[in-house]
């Protein structure tokens, strides 16, 4: 059991659990750095030093960060937090409605983004110069502000929500690549400005003819110099889907083809929403399936729908049993419960991989966790593994 538990110690200090930084920044935890913005919510916050944006590769930012005895909501992206830093992919929790001006800015290796499910507005530069080649955008997002995608001259797809009511200034402008919009919006966007400075003969797919018609008499839409107008009628290409491991975390699904695709979880909900050509699934405790739907927006094509496995991560050595004691360590409903003599005693709860959740004396004996999981809980010289349901 020493074994085990120096290993876990071991990792918490390799993958940084939380630190309350000294910097302009409040937390920093698994290498991403967070501002308080309220008694339970965080907001991502940029990684400057000496004038760099430290932040690089793929980024799966959390739903929740745990630090100092709080179990914070990761709510907002700060503006510029990722600009000009060298990510070349990012998945969004939903947690997150808000994501701040230029947040992606000039992060010149950027392809692949999946925005969150409540966003409501496309801020100022949020993607401009970035790499990204086909994006969509969730139902209840309303408006794409100023030059948003401005100088993506990767960008291929667009797929507009329902709920888009009106298009920036510049929000497109000079995205070259630009040749495929699918807009489920049954009246045309309000464009301000001039929102495809630069581009050429973009394919606009629409519903029917009737909203077909309303894009075609629209003094902007209707500018036969730059857009026409098709009726969807389904996906073009067939879709494909590869998943393989990666590292302890992640089951990665490679998708692309430039479609757009709905993934739901095991209980019939709508996860996410994605044109990225990579999507990553966690693996938990226990195997779990997802559904996997390509779409248009206004086309879920269900024949073609895909079934993707996460599988549960490998067995855990069992913990050896601990000398009799009084102490009870219980999990249910999300709440891990300890009961009995924990006088002077410290609380330490991991999970499998190591990272640490909870650090505190142990006064608190109801303490809250995302459940689904696997903890390993260790109260003064007690150790207990349990499944949290």
């Amino acid at each position: 059991m020493r074994k085990i538990l120096s290993d876990i110690l071991l990792l918490t200090v390799l993958i940084t659990g939380c630190a309350l930084n000294g910097n302009s920044q409040d937390i920093e935890a698994n290498g991403i750095f967070y501002n308080i913005i309220n008694d339970t919510q965080v907001e991502v916050a940029p990684a400057f030093y000496n004038g760099v944006n430290h932040y690089e590769g793929c980024i799966i930012l959390p739903e929740r960060v745990y630090c100092d005895g709080v179990n914070y909501e990761v709510a907002a992206i700060a503006p510029r937090a990722f600009w000009q830093s060298d990510i070349t992919q990012i998945q969004i929790p939903n947690s997150i409605t808000r994501i701040g001006d230029a947040a992606f800015a000039d992060a010149e290796s950027l392809t692949d983004i999946t925005l969150p499910l409540g966003l409501t507005a496309v801020s100022r530069y949020m993607l401009a110069g970035t790499a990204v080649s086909n994006v969509v955008l969730p139902e209840g997002v309303t408006v794409i502000n100023h030059s948003a995608f401005e100088d993506c001259s990767n960008l291929r797809t667009v797929f507009l929500p329902a709920s888009l009511r009106s298009i920036g200034d510049r929000a497109f402008a000079y995205c070259f690549g630009l040749n495929e919009i699918y807009s489920d919006a049954a009246n045309p966007p309000r464009l301000t400005g001039f929102p495809f400075e630069g581009c050429t003969d973009i394919s606009v797919m629409l519903t029917d003819e009737l909203t077909a018609n309303r894009y075609q008499d629209d003094i902007n839409w209707g500018d036969d110099d730059l857009f026409s107008m098709w009726i969807d009628e389904g996906l073009a290409v067939v879709p494909t889907m590869q998943q393989e491991i990666v590292g302890d975390y992640w089951t990665a699904l490679t998708l692309g083809n430039h479609l757009a695709y709905k993934i739901y979880g095991p209980d019939g909900y709508l996860m996410a929403i994605t044109a990225a050509d990579r999507y990553y699934l966690p693996i938990g405790a226990l195997s779990t399936e997802y559904l996997v739907v390509p779409t248009t927006l206004m086309y879920d094509d269900e024949d073609l729908q895909m079934v993707a496995t996460s599988s549960a991560p490998a067995a855990i050595e069992e913990v050896e049993k601990e000398p009799a004691s009084d102490l009870t360590i219980t999990g249910v409903d999300g709440t891990i419960h300890i009961s009995g003599d924990t006088h002077g005693k410290w609380t330490f709860i991991y999970d499998v991989y190591g990272n640490l959740w909870y650090e505190r004396p142990a006064v608190n004996n109801n303490i809250s966790l995302p459940g689904q999981r696997i903890y390993i809980v260790k109260v003064g010289d007690i150790v207990r593994k349990l499944f949290l349901n």
